[in-house]
């Protein structure tokens, strides 16, 4: 298993790949959507807030909402560290967790959505996919990593 720097150093060393490969297939708007979602998800949705690491300490005084979450998700449970089902389970729980937010402000609602649509929005879930994937990859979840890799990551 990676250490927290060797997966932030995945993340920083990926984003602007991520950045290149979506502006050259769907363009500039949809690789930038991409790549600050994979950004995003690296560094503060990561696999990891099922423990006290460094995306849940990045959270500062919000880190509270996490912390049913690790209560409830052991570490490197399917439900944290599965591709798909992990960033989806952590969507969904973050959405519910600021629900009150929404709730308490209704003036948010007012907030103009209009250059939302279904493209930036999988944009985006594909983004903290591939954030998630590149994670799960340097953990050794998706594909076995030699021996001395895997010690090099660790530390």
């Amino acid at each position: 298993m990676a250490s927290g720097k060797n997966h932030d150093r995945g993340i920083l060393f990926a984003t602007p790949i991520v950045l290149a490969v979506g502006s050259y297939q769907f363009g500039l708007e949809i690789g930038v959507i991409v790549a600050a979602s994979h950004f995003l998800g690296g560094y503060w949705l990561s696999p990891d807030l099922d423990i006290k690491s460094a995306p849940f300490l990045r959270w500062g005084v919000l880190k509270f909402i996490w912390l049913p979450y690790q209560k409830k998700i052991p570490h490197r449970h399917w439900l944290s560290h599965a591709p798909i089902v992990g960033s989806a389970l952590r969507l969904l729980y973050l959405a519910v967790g600021l629900l009150p937010v929404w709730l308490a402000f209704p003036e948010l609602s007012q907030v103009q959505w209009s250059g939302v649509n279904w493209s930036k929005a999988i944009a985006f879930l594909v983004g903290v996919e591939l954030s998630a994937l590149n994670h799960l990859l340097l953990d050794g979840l998706l594909i076995p990593l030699p021996l001395g890799v895997k010690q090099k990551l660790k530390g």
